[in-house]
């Protein structure tokens, strides 16, 4: 394989514009070739006038390999929908295509176990772009973690806080929030599996026992809400267990205020705390004899490396981070969600729709949460006055 690799690009807007720039101005040119587009609505990019004369533009994936062949796609980045992922990651790979698939790499368990199968057909390999997982910063703490230095994990926590507005669930046709498209592919957007995504998937990383694996979530008690008029839920709080560690997540987009990702990694010896009000993203870590170590940007460069690693990675340069097999656990847990959880909706009394913001939130739903978080209970273990018990697994 020649060293500079021919990259292909499904979905050049919405998220695809970061890959769009990083292709053409991203300073990575060493490693990647930008060959095509593929986007039937490739106009409407923000980013189309950099790439329109630079590159040809597909309407179909099937398009571009009917028209190439030979090592016409080295790489495949697949950021379109989240319904497109499983046909356009099987298309790719069949076509001898390494593939770049955004997050959540596919919504459904039964979709991941099928296209794993098709990734060990094809000799090639897939990674998810989680791009927390691609951090400097995260890959040395997930080191240290593995050395034993920090003692043993006793539980990590992550709470956000992030006000999604009328627009949010209109945009892109309108698969936000939704369970299965129009034409009945599984799509489970909400909260916990596209737009927080990310904050779960970390805990569950930092915890696999190796570099490319991640823990799986058990014994997990979930709770699930929404005030949007959404076929999926805005909010989430659950409990679990990772490789011994205990898990506490509480997310919501039914929010009036917006409170930045706060991740909370505590060992015997130390504790990690990725603080992001101030949008600093520093991770600091503090060991139990008082001293204060700062790691830096907890997410520097993570969007530029996904990429940057993954060439390097298919060049054999350097190991795989964030594959199919990184992201199963995670995928396992929206899975069960999505079939075993109730989507309670928030009674009409703690709901304010704001035709001004154009805005559905629940009043003080942030401050509840962020007390849920501090104390490590669930919101019905709070008996806060909204909450249902919780369904188990």
């Amino acid at each position: 394989m020649n060293k500079q690799l021919n990259v292909i690009l499904v979905g050049a807007g919405g998220y695809g514009e970061t890959y769009v720039d990083l292709l053409i101005n991203g300073n990575i040119r060493e490693y990647l070739r930008f060959a095509a587009v593929v986007d039937p609505y490739a106009q409407n990019s923000r980013l189309y006038g950099q790439f329109k004369d630079k590159v040809p533009v597909y309407e179909r994936l099937e398009d571009f390999f009917s028209e190439n062949s030979g090592n016409s796609a080295d790489l495949t980045i697949i950021s379109s929908p989240i319904q497109f992922h499983y046909n356009q990651c099987v298309t790719a790979l069949g076509h001898g295509s390494h593939v770049l698939c955004e997050k959540p790499l596919v919504p459904t368990l039964e979709q991941y176990d099928l296209l794993e199968k098709k990734i060990q057909i094809s000799g090639k390999t897939l990674s998810v772009g989680f791009q927390w997982c691609y951090s400097e910063v995260m890959l040395e703490l997930k080191k240290r973690i593995l050395s034993g230095e920090f003692g043993k994990p006793v539980c990590f926590k992550s709470f956000v806080s992030w006000p999604r507005d009328w627009h949010y669930y209109a945009r892109s046709g309108g698969w936000a929030g939704k369970i299965n498209s129009v034409g009945g592919e599984p799509i489970c957007d909400s909260v916990a599996s596209n737009a927080t995504a990310h904050y779960i998937q970390n805990m569950l990383f930092l915890l696999g026992g190796t570099m490319e694996e991640s823990a799986d979530l058990k014994n997990t008690s979930v709770e699930c809400y929404k005030a949007n008029d959404i076929e999926s839920f805005d909010t989430i709080a659950f409990r679990g267990e990772a490789n011994g560690t205990e898990i506490f997540y509480v997310a919501s987009h039914a929010v009036n205020y917006q409170i930045n990702p706060v991740m909370y990694y505590d060992f015997e010896e130390a504790s990690a705390l990725v603080n992001v009000f101030n949008e600093d993203f520093q991770c600091n870590i503090h060991h139990r004899n008082g001293t204060v170590e700062n790691l830096g940007n907890a997410i520097a460069n993570g969007e530029r490396n996904k990429l940057l690693y993954t060439a390097q990675s298919i060049l054999g340069e350097r190991d795989f981070v964030c594959t199919a097999r990184t992201v199963r656990p995670f995928t396992a847990f929206i899975d069960f969600v999505f079939n075993r959880i109730p989507f309670r909706v928030f009674a009409d009394e703690f709901v304010v729709k704001d035709e001004k913001t154009e805005h559905t939130y629940v009043k003080n739903l942030h401050l509840d949460l962020a007390r849920c978080f501090s104390l490590g209970k669930l919101p019905s273990e709070l008996a806060l006055p909204w909450a249902k018990a919780p369904a188990f697994h």
